[in-house]
């Protein structure tokens, strides 16, 4: 399957960052853009990745018809959440009877939306721990590398899976495979709802967290409070200590801004609904009070809402 073509779903900062990646390894891939003037630009130039000092180009094509798909071997999604159904529907009936589909997205309730559209055969999940930031359309800085992990959404996976982490590996993207992809899943999610929300809310880089007490605090609050949500709902986590995990990677990312921080500064729609939301309804189903993502979901959320005397 190194012959594989993918067609990337969104291309923001890491549907950018993935398809200069693959693009540069040899792949061939390109992205799908809902806006046409936007996809012709990066048609036109090609994705552009800056790190550190360096910066290089990769030619990356980029198509408005969702009639594009109709070519791929599989599809990766890596829009925002909230954009997961929008952009499956508009684009299922291109999509080849035999392709794949793989959501590589933050937030639980993508592999749902996608399952819903494809059938649950045909759906794969993954988490990256790449980070990057949208300069522009078509550049993206890289903030930092990291493994990426997939899977299929039952307790195997087939051969399929193999072939594919293989592809994106030999490109230049390390990928394993995970039976657990739901534990994986989860993973992501307990970071995202330690980091996202607080550096959202103070306009903080990852790393400012470990230096403010009181922001460090709630940060623990979170995770632990969403972590004791994943024990009832039976996730396997595979970890010794989900909080180490949360402050390692703060630490580790520390020059980064978290991608709802980098929204809420641009004034875009975040993903809170599906990172602390996705808590909160989970607590709901298990009867678990969430008190900590709720108020976190609601503080986001506010910030968006109009005041219903301004007109």
């Amino acid at each position: 399957m190194n012959d594989m073509r993918i067609a990337i779903v969104g291309p923001g900062a890491m549907g950018c960052l993935f398809a200069g990646l693959l693009a540069e390894g040899g792949m061939d891939v390109f992205l799908i853009d809902h806006r046409p003037e936007r996809a012709r630009k990066i048609d036109e130039i090609g994705v552009t990745i800056e790190s550190g000092e360096k910066k290089r180009t990769a030619p990356v094509r980029a198509f408005s018809d969702p009639g594009a798909a109709r070519e791929a071997d599989g599809v990766v999604f890596m829009v925002k959440a909230y954009s997961t159904a929008g952009a499956s529907e508009r684009i299922a009936s291109h999509v080849g009877g035999t392709a794949w589909v793989m959501s590589v997205q933050n937030g639980l309730g993508n592999t749902e939306i996608l399952t819903n559209v494809f059938g649950e055969e045909r759906v794969l999940a993954g988490t990256t721990s790449h980070g990057a930031t949208l300069i522009e359309p078509g550049a993206v800085r890289h903030a930092g590398a990291g493994e990426t992990t997939i899977g299929e959404l039952g307790e195997s996976n087939s051969e399929r899976v193999n072939e594919i982490a293989a592809a994106f590996s030999a490109a230049g993207i390390e990928t394993g495979v995970s039976t657990n992809v739901k534990g994986a899943l989860w993973r992501k999610l307990l970071i995202n709802v330690g980091i996202n929300p607080i550096t959202a809310l103070l306009r903080i880089r990852n790393g400012e967290l470990m230096r403010r007490e009181s922001a460090r605090t709630l940060m623990r609050m979170a995770v632990y409070e969403a972590e004791s949500v994943s024990r009832v709902a039976k996730v396997k986590l595979e970890i010794p200590s989900v909080f180490e995990l949360v402050e390692t990677v703060a630490l580790k990312t520390g020059d980064n801004w978290s991608s709802m921080c980098q929204d809420v500064t641009a004034g875009r729609m975040t993903e809170i609904d599906f990172i602390c939301g996705a808590i909160v309804r989970e607590g709901e189903r298990n009867n678990i009070p969430t008190p900590v993502n709720r108020t976190m979901r609601d503080l986001i959320r506010a910030m968006y809402e109009s005041d219903p005397n301004s007109n």
